[in-house]
């Protein structure tokens, strides 16, 4: 009798990616879709309720949860949210750019992510991923391979 062969772990194929503006989000949103072999679909892409509705019903996407409108749709038929932070925590760098940001009055605001805290209840099932700076993204794209 043979041992049955282990099965590799099933890739996720539709991810919602939340964090705020920065060359590493947009990085990890471009080699994520290439690594699942998925279409990156802007927020700039999604028009209309419709089209998000179209979106969700595709069989793979990764895309950002930047608006409540699409947090709704998309949220139940994801696979993963991905949270990505360019800041490392507890490392003197992070704390003076953070400080930095919010002493400068023309800052762009800090993206609200309240609701990724929020869904152990509202979407018990969905995998959550915290990545905190780029050693932590290239880790985890890495073990996707």
């Amino acid at each position: 009798m043979h041992l049955p062969l282990p099965t590799p772990p099933r890739l996720p194929q539709r991810v919602v990616v939340a964090g705020g503006q920065s060359p590493l989000l947009t990085s990890l949103l471009e080699r994520l879709a290439a690594t699942l072999d998925v279409p990156l679909v802007t927020q700039g892409d999604l028009t209309s309720r419709e089209e998000l509705e179209l979106l969700a019903a595709f069989d793979g996407w990764v895309t950002t949860g930047e608006t409540y409108d699409v947090r709704s749709v998309l949220l139940d038929r994801a696979d993963l949210v991905v949270v990505v932070s360019a800041d490392e925590p507890g490392t003197l760098r992070s704390l003076v750019r953070r400080t930095v940001r919010r002493m400068r009055a023309d800052a762009a605001a800090e993206p609200d992510l309240a609701w990724v805290d929020a869904l152990p209840l509202s979407h018990p099932d969905l995998e959550v991923v915290r990545l905190a700076g780029a050693d932590a993204v290239e880790h985890w794209l890495a073990s996707l391979h």
